[in-house]
């Protein structure tokens, strides 16, 4: 006698599998984040590009995951709005699962958190699961 799955168990197995590789297809590449816009204005982050900031510049720091859906949606937010970020901004990718000595240095625990940073690379500044371009820059302090 043969047993019969529950249409139910195949539906959810199935819809896991398909979550799965649609949030991996759909990661944002940050590779690929500047193709948009100004190379300088959102970029994977160097220790060069934080010492290489003027006293004037702005240094934000987005500890993203590929895997973190909220993450994504402020990239491609940033990405899409790329021409509005000010000339005196860096956005700076770092990798959550990572950058541990930063992660340590600025004390982030979770992904999607955002450090702004002074012209000494010291954190002014931590948010969490800021949604959009705009409220990054109406958070700026």
């Amino acid at each position: 006698m043969k047993k019969r799955r529950s249409p139910i168990v195949v539906a959810a197995v199935a819809l896991a599998v398909a979550a799965f590789f649609f949030a991996q297809s759909a990661a944002t590449d940050p590779g690929q984040v500047t193709a948009a816009g100004s190379a300088r204005s959102f970029q994977e982050y160097t220790p060069e590009a934080v010492s290489s900031a003027t006293a004037d510049e702005t240094v934000v720091l987005f500890f993203h995951a590929v895997w973190c859906s909220t993450c994504k949606l402020l990239a491609d937010d940033i990405t899409a709005n790329v021409d509005r970020i000010p000339d005196d901004l860096q956005i700076l990718l770092v990798d959550f699962d990572t950058a541990t000595d930063l992660k340590q240095r600025y004390g982030v625990t979770l992904q999607h958190t955002l450090v702004q940073l002074d012209s000494n690379g010291d954190a002014v500044e931590q948010w969490h699961l800021i949604r959009t371009l705009d409220d990054l820059l109406d958070s700026l302090v």
